[in-house]
């Protein structure tokens, strides 16, 4: 640090680009969970419990679903909520349309929107507190699908110091939004779309190759590698998803669960785990390795699926299951007493 007090500073070379972001597809389940525990720290049975209220008050579309899908009703009132609202400058100029991409996904329902042929707006729906909260961030989202995209300009510029003895370098970045686009609607992870545009610009100065610069102070920070995060019910419900545990219907029951029987306690946002947990987790991994883990939980939701469309015979996959070679009666009698 001293040595560098001491130093000429320069802008060694500046790199300019342009990005474009697209909108969110429009929620689903597993989506509107994690969003709304980002956002509010809603738990995904509070998520749920206020859903199904909006749900039966025919606010929203039914909130148990895979598919991202629009319709074209609510393709068209979107559309004409954003002409209303924002002008036709912040107009898609396609329609844009979203398919699933998860395996298995159950698509008997479109996506989580405001329900009707024309949107209800946030402050005339009537609503108050946590159900105004999350009708809002619905129909936020389910807008924002149908909006232009937003251009972001990002600089990024690296600095060198030259001593009498020494060189170094300094990266620093920049970024300006060219035109925001679906960000004044929506913003992922922020309740205040406008204070979240100004939160993404960070601007810097006009500045070229070889320009001098002069060091206003210095600061030394120490850097330590943390951890892994511990889940959140966002992450817990995206980790669920991505393994393929689970269906839209079960993510809050899983997560409750899990909490009502000791296994895990809330610390925040962070879910921790209990001793029990790692007891249970150990005892059964030990004894029933095969069917305690993700593959095989994910494996039995494809083949129930393949049962209910007629593919496989149920009564013959229950007996491989309860019966068969690898099946839970052999693995619990092959095991002896839990003692031993």
């Amino acid at each position: 640090k001293a040595e560098l007090e001491e130093a000429r500073w320069s802008v060694n070379s500046v790199e300019v680009s342009e990005q474009r972001r697209k909108p969110a597809p429009p929620f689903i389940t597993s989506t509107l969970q994690q969003e709304a525990n980002r956002k509010f720290g809603f738990s995904a049975r509070d998520t749920m419990s206020i859903a199904q209220k909006l749900y039966e008050n025919g606010l929203i579309t039914y909130m148990r679903t895979d598919s991202p899908t629009l319709s074209e009703q609510a393709t068209k009132a979107a559309r004409d909520g954003i002409v209303e609202k924002y002008g036709e400058h912040y107009l898609s100029p396609k329609v844009r349309t979203y398919r699933s991409k998860g395996k298995g996904a159950q698509e008997a329902h479109e996506a989580i929107r405001p329900a009707g042929a024309s949107f209800t707006l946030p402050e005339k729906s009537g609503l108050r507190a946590r159900e105004l909260k999350l009708y809002d961030l619905i129909w936020k989202r389910t807008i924002a699908t149908q909006m232009a995209e937003a251009r972001l300009e990002f600089t990024n510029v690296t600095v060198g110091a030259e001593t009498a003895s020494h060189s170094a370098e300094f990266h620093t970045s920049g970024r300006k939004i060219l035109f925001p686009g679906y960000f004044r609607a929506y913003v992922e992870g922020s309740d205040d779309p406008e204070a979240a545009i100004e939160n993404q610009e960070s601007p810097l100065p006009a500045l070229a190759a070889g320009d001098p610069l002069a060091s206003t102070g210095l600061e030394t920070l120490s850097h330590e590698t943390r951890p892994p995060a511990r889940y959140t019910e966002a992450t817990l419900v995206r980790e669920l998803e991505k393994r393929g545990v689970g269906r839209p219907s079960t993510y809050a029951s899983i997560i409750s669960t899990i909490q009502d029987r000791g296994y895990a306690r809330s610390d925040g946002k962070a879910l921790v785990p209990s001793f029990t947990a790692f007891a249970v987790s150990g005892l059964l991994e030990s004894h029933f390795p095969d069917m305690v883990n993700s593959t095989f939980t994910s494996e039995l939701e494809e083949n129930l699926d393949r049962i209910a469309q007629g593919e496989v015979d149920s009564i013959s996959y229950l007996q491989e299951y309860f019966l068969g070679e690898k099946g839970l009666r052999g693995t619990a009698e092959n095991q002896g007493s839990l003692s031993d």
